[in-house]
């Protein structure tokens, strides 16, 4: 029970530093300079996990929840950085106009699954050390993450791409998959 407790406790900052240090690994030799509004990005993960320190235990079964959580976003992340490899991406929130529309991997599902990761770490995170606080910086990160993929999807409908965004759009959603109904 206690290298339970003790992977309970690290595996949230095995997965930050994971996503931290991928994402500096996938977009540092890409175009654009670091912006001040991706910043949100590296303040709502480090803070979030930052109040596991302030968090109560919960029971056993919430906890592996959230562990499940934390798998399932660390697997998306790294779905979507093969998914990438060899393309230029920029910075989150650069001015920079893009070039071409990326279809594979998890884009081919929605159209942000890197901000889509972070997010479910957050939440994981809090579900395995749930506080107050660690709830109003997921809440905090949801509209945080909402602004930049649009600011992102606006960037792309002044680009020379911007008709093939917009299908694309139509079919994919921005942080959760589109569903089809059938009727």
């Amino acid at each position: 029970m206690r290298v339970l407790a003790l992977v309970f406790q690290w595996l949230p900052v095995v997965v930050v530093v994971w996503m931290v240090v991928g994402a500096s690994l996938l977009f540092a030799r890409n175009v654009g300079q670091r912006d001040a509004r991706g910043l949100g990005i590296a303040l709502s993960i480090w803070g979030t996990l930052g109040t596991t320190s302030v968090a109560i235990t919960p029971p056993l079964p919430v906890q592996l929840i959230g562990a499940g959580g934390l798998l399932l976003s660390l697997t998306l992340f790294q779905w979507a950085a093969i998914s990438i490899r060899g393309r230029v991406f920029s910075y989150a929130g650069n001015n920079d106009l893009p070039g071409f529309v990326h279809h594979s991997g998890p884009y081919a599902y929605i159209r942000n699954p890197f901000y889509l990761s972070y997010l479910l770490a957050e939440i994981a995170t809090v579900v395995m050390w749930p506080s107050v606080l660690g709830g109003v910086i997921v809440v905090l990160a949801t509209v945080h993450f909402q602004w930049l993929a649009r600011f992102e999807e606006a960037k792309f409908a002044r680009s020379t791409v911007a008709g093939e965004y917009a299908q694309y759009k139509a079919r994919t959603g921005r942080l959760l998959p589109r569903l089809k109904w059938r009727g």
